[in-house]
């Protein structure tokens, strides 16, 4: 029998949680690789830009897969309670699926589509799991739905509010067939829609199986909460680490996301009041008409989750517990707080320098605890064509850089940002079997590293020639303010995106265009800034070579 809410925690039940615990997480890995078995797209297969969870019944993240993108930490919740509010959880049936990337609960470009769906014992709902993963092309101004010219969330692409694209089991062709219409790329979406359908309907056989076979409700709730309790004392146990105060940093972007636009300054302050954790965005500024914007859950509150989790708990496995000490402040209408119609496409433009300057800010009184600034800009370009039987093709894909030097040791990389992970590129192998498209080289960027007792990490350099007539859009930003040392580390080198079009011999900077013609022929080098180094680089440290400590 499970023991009561006042019992004291016994060894038998904290041997019974991590049975628990393995057997809910084994269900998402499990989902996470069907997934990328199943999905059509290049983004979900190879570069992975998804995420898995299962949901309690109240919405709170029980597990997540180990291989979701550490941006989505913990944030699915707020987009399935959302849906299941228009659903009605009352007409909720066994085997129903649905659909969501209504952008004030997503907080995200449209793109990012949740798949969801109850999970019934007993005759009601003890959990939801969620797939969200990356539709190339949902609509809007552009392939892919991502423009710079979108100056609201409707030129964006077409949302979906909690819509059901299977009911009791079966599938609903005119839903998908909605979907398919709204897409340049229609083959694309079956095939990663029904991807997704796939692993939420083994989800459901294998919570059955591997959870509701073993544990009642009541004796999951009582494991619920025991978790909840472990994962909250060990982040409020790891931020005691830290000393007590206020803590702040500060970085430029290169601009609002239009060409002669001022330097967008960003601003973070953090303060530590024992074991609680508290970030102030309070000072950023206002939403813009450029689609750098996010929403407060998918922007503000997911940077505070992803950096928190990297400082107090790498390696436990997420769940919406470990961010109990968290507290996130930040008024309405900021740029990590957009409301209204504000766009969203390019919402990753600050990402990973808001999850950087929260690292930065615990640097200014305690360097030893964190890395050098990272290299801070996903670097995306997207090309896109007709194939020759007239059909819309898309590669969007973003760069690896270098991450920072840190007290330990020299930076790593090359890596996707710290929002990504571990994220794979795509293969040249790929690139030139499946696109018109030859990648002529790809190395090690060397001089990109900042320098000091422990080197940053070195970005790329990579060259690719079209091979047809083509169009190419950009995403880069940080050239003006490079990745930071610390400790008395030196700065990193800035990335760069540039063009050379036949019979040209300069190099055209092209860091946020959208739809931009490269005729057969055209070069594309792509600069990816290193990581900043860590610590001043003395006599003392410096081996024969002249590379920093080893």
């Amino acid at each position: 029998m499970p023991a009561t809410d006042k019992a004291p925690t016994t060894p038998a039940d904290a041997l019974e949680l991590e049975i628990f615990r393995y057997a809910t997480s084994s269900v998402v890995d499990e989902l996470e690789l069907n997934l990328t078995r199943t999905a059509y797209s290049e983004l979900i297969y190879e570069y992975k830009d998804y995420s898995v969870g299962v949901l309690t019944h109240d919405f709170k993240l029980l597990t997540q897969s180990e291989g979701s993108i550490p941006l989505f930490v913990a944030d699915l919740g707020p987009q399935v309670m959302d849906a299941v509010g228009v659903i009605g959880e009352q007409n909720l049936e066994d085997g129903d699926i649905f659909v969501s990337n209504y952008a004030p609960a997503n907080g995200q470009h449209l793109n990012n589509v949740t798949c969801a769906a109850p999970i019934f014992q007993e005759g009601g709902i003890v959990a939801y799991v969620a797939i969200r993963a990356h539709w190339t092309d949902i609509g809007g101004l552009a392939p892919t739905s991502t423009s710079w010219d979108a100056t609201d969330i409707f030129q964006e692409g077409v949302q979906y509010r909690g819509l059901r694209v299977v009911r009791a089991g079966k599938l609903v062709p005119e839903v998908m067939a909605t979907f398919q219409a709204n897409s340049r790329m229609p083959h694309y979406i079956y095939g990663d829609v029904t991807a997704q359908i796939s692993a939420c309907r083994l989800a459901r056989e294998r919570w059955g199986s591997r959870v509701a076979g073993k544990w009642s409700v009541a004796e999951q709730a009582q494991l619920v909460r025991l978790q909840a309790e472990q994962s909250a004392a060990l982040t409020r146990s790891a931020i005691a680490a830290l000393p007590d105060g206020e803590y702040e940093a500060d970085c430029l972007m290169d601009d609002s996301g239009k060409a002669g636009t001022d330097p967008l300054p960003l601003k973070v302050r953090l303060r530590v009041e024992g074991d609680k954790f508290v970030v102030d965005y309070s000072q950023l500024p206002p939403q813009v008409r450029t689609p750098i914007n996010t929403g407060a859950g998918g922007g503000a509150t997911s940077i505070a989750r992803c950096a928190f989790k990297m400082l107090f708990a790498p390696e436990r496995p997420a769940d919406e517990w470990l961010f109990d000490p968290l507290t996130v402040e930040i008024p309405d209408g900021t740029l990590l707080s957009a409301v209204g119609d504000a766009p969203m496409g390019f919402w990753n433009t600050t990402t990973p320098t808001m999850v950087d300057l929260i690292l930065k800010a615990v640097g200014s009184r305690a360097p030893e605890f964190v890395p050098a600034g990272h290299h801070g800009s996903l670097g995306m370009l997207s090309w896109a064509g007709q194939d020759a039987n007239g059909r819309t093709w898309v590669l969007p894909e973003s760069g690896s850089g270098g991450f920072g030097g840190h007290s330990q040791g020299e930076g790593y990389g090359p890596l996707r940002t710290l929002c990504h992970g571990d994220n794979r590129g795509f293969p040249a192998e790929l690139i030139e079997e499946r696109f018109p498209l030859r990648v002529l080289s790809f190395e090690l960027w060397r001089e990109s590293a900042g320098e000091g007792e422990f080197r940053g990490g070195y970005g790329t350099e990579r060259v690719t020639q079209a091979l047809a007539d083509l169009t190419l859009s950009t995403s880069l930003d940080r050239t003006l303010q490079p990745p930071w040392g610390m400790a008395g580390g030196t700065d990193a080198v800035p990335g760069s995106i540039q063009v050379q079009v036949p019979g040209e011999e300069t190099w055209t900077s092209l860091t946020k265009v959208t739809g931009y013609p490269l005729p057969a022929g055209s070069l594309v080098r792509q600069r990816h800034a290193g990581g900043g180094g860590w610590g001043a680089k003395t006599a003392e440290n410096v081996d024969p070579q002249g590379e920093g400590k080893k």
